[in-house]
């Protein structure tokens, strides 16, 4: 008897910033589109992470007949003159915001399939798919890629009654059975979605001075603030040191102001952007990663730090604890910590030089361990296998 396959709608409307939770979205697609035991469609209209994987996964088909009514509505007009007449990107918006007005179209979308599958912010959208997904009898499933958020409590709630949620670490577990005991849950493991040979085949570098390095979008929310003001504790005292930063965002320019106004010119490496398929040059130069945000869910590019052989000096955010592990390839400081407590660490690194060697390369067995590709993917798919075979709510 021939198999059917299953047939998975994945939301990614594409319209925020380009980061770890479009990489890990497209990621699962990708994955469940190699395997012969399903079929997927993506449910797009505008994205700004441009990449082969993304490009090449089957599209919903959606045209301006289809969508007559929403292209025809005061509030697609509205966010339509507002954003420049920039038309795909605008339906995204209208989307998010007014999801509603697709109700026809995405209804008839959706009874072709088996499962919808999200891993974005909740917002409107998500709760009015789940309500659709119930009515046509399709299994919902949601990620949450970040932290529980008192906010989105009323969705979590629907969910709890309707849907099935994807966690990736132990406090997120913890939060459900708490908050949502009625939950059905799984429990699954991430994985470096684009490119984990490329983060595999780093060698080791020996800098002359220790260099650490910084990894992100360049947001308040990343407090790179906190690097450089131990960076500048660390010029106080004579000690060597240097420090490179990969991205771009809003906080870009305060950053090198800061920058300046220290003397720190010698020492900072402000980097830029990168392609998204291109984030493993930023880990071949530095000896030691550092990520200093103020929260976090499941941090990709600790991951890819991990893989790439690097110690990680991090703040005790989403799933680190469960990442780097104190003394033993890395060290873990509190949220919000202060520039002297992020500089004690540093100075672990820079006059230890083997420690730098044996924190790397615990990383990586780490990251083999308990992260590697295949072994991740077998999880989450059988995660999403059990979700199929069990009756709706």
């Amino acid at each position: 008897m021939r198999n059917i396959r299953k047939r998975i709608l994945f939301l990614i409307p594409g319209i925020s910033m380009p980061g770890g939770q479009e990489l890990e979205n497209i990621g699962f697609a990708n994955f469940l589109n190699s395997d012969p035991s399903f079929e997927v469609e993506i449910l797009n209209f505008f994205c700004l992470l441009k990449s082969a994987e993304f490009e090449e996964l089957p599209k919903v088909a959606w045209s301006l007949v289809k969508l007559k009514k929403v292209l025809s509505s005061k509030q697609f007009l509205k966010i339509y003159v507002k954003s420049g007449f920039a038309f795909k990107q605008s339906l995204a918006y209208c989307f998010r915001d007014f999801p509603h007005l697709f109700d026809s179209w995405l209804s008839s979308i959706l009874k072709n399939f088996d499962l919808c599958f999200a891993g974005i912010s909740p917002r409107i959208l998500l709760p009015h798919v789940l309500d659709l997904c119930q009515k046509a009898n399709v299994k919902f499933v949601y990620h949450e890629s970040s932290i529980f958020h008192p906010k989105n409590n009323l969705f979590y709630q629907q969910l709890e009654k309707n849907g099935f949620f994807l966690i990736s670490a132990k406090e997120k577990e913890d939060y459900l059975l708490k908050n949502y005991p009625d939950s059905s849950y799984y429990i699954i493991k991430q994985w470096i979605y684009i490119g984990q040979s490329d983060f595999l085949s780093i060698s080791p570098v020996k800098n002359e001075v220790v260099k650490f390095g910084g990894l992100g979008r360049i947001d308040v929310g990343k407090n790179f603030k906190v690097i450089l003001e131990a960076l500048i504790i660390l010029k106080r005292k004579a000690i060597k040191v240097e420090f490179s930063l990969y991205g771009d965002g809003p906080e870009l320019t305060n950053l090198k102001k800061i920058s300046k106004d220290n003397g720190l010119d010698n020492i900072v490496s402000f980097k830029g952007g990168f392609a998204f398929d291109k984030r493993d040059i930023c880990f071949k130069e530095i000896d030691v990663f550092i990520m200093t945000s103020s929260f976090e869910g499941g941090p990709l590019v600790v991951l890819e730090a991990m893989a790439s052989r690097k110690p990680i000096i991090s703040t005790r955010v989403g799933d680190v604890p469960n990442r780097v592990f104190e003394d033993v390839n890395g060290y873990i400081l509190p949220v919000h910590c202060s520039a002297s407590d992020l500089a004690i660490e540093m100075e672990k690194y820079i006059f230890d030089r083997e420690l730098v060697s044996s924190h790397g390369r615990n990383s990586r067995e780490i990251f083999l361990r308990d992260f590697e590709r295949s072994k991740s993917e077998l999880l989450f798919k059988k995660s999403i296998e059990s979700i199929l075979e069990k009756d709706n709510k």
